[in-house]
């Protein structure tokens, strides 16, 4: 993990490098005898590769983080603040969680019919891996998704909390 003045990264970027390897490993997939998901579910594997890895360089490119607290803290008078920073890890990781859980969800219900599949063809424990690959895709894509819009969500929350600080004129130290 990397912690510095400009960025605070909480999240190893192994993890993320990690997701997009898997999105794009079963999207390769797609295309071959050894597809993971079902021919229909291309658009949206491809969709999902599109949003991870637009995602990963969001929480990569340090937007969004606390990048000039030093200014700000001066211009509200206060010498050190730890207060947004948890606040805003928190909105991260609790989008990333439950925009995965949705997607996980989701994904899995619209391809349920590879379980079923494989008990027609008489390879059940495949048609239940394609099915658990599913709905894993839908977490890693939907943890990465999720992770931003909670970047998002923090960044206007801090910009919207510091304004009304610096209009009340709060002074602590």
């Amino acid at each position: 993990m990397k912690k510095d003045a400009a960025t605070t990264e909480s999240r190893p970027d192994w993890l993320l490098l990690l997701v997009v390897a898997a999105v794009t490993i079963v999207l390769v997939l797609q295309k071959t005898k050894q597809a993971l998901l079902p021919a229909k579910q291309t658009p949206v594997v491809w969709a999902a590769e599109i949003a991870t890895i637009l995602g990963v360089v969001i929480l990569r490119s340090g937007w969004g983080r606390d990048t000039r607290w030093v200014e700000e803290q001066a211009r509200l008078g206060t010498l050190a603040n730890n207060f947004y920073e948890p606040r805003r890890e928190a909105l991260v990781n609790g989008g990333a969680v439950a925009v995965g859980v949705l997607c996980s969800l989701w994904w899995a219900a619209a391809t349920w019919a590879v379980v079923f599949t494989g008990m027609e063809r008489g390879v059940v424990t495949r048609g239940l891996f394609d099915f658990l690959v599913a709905a894993l895709m839908g977490a890693l894509a939907g943890g990465v998704i999720g992770a931003v819009l909670g970047l998002a969500a923090g960044h206007v929350w801090e910009a919207q909390h510091r304004r009304r600080r610096a209009g009340r004129g709060v002074r602590n130290a």
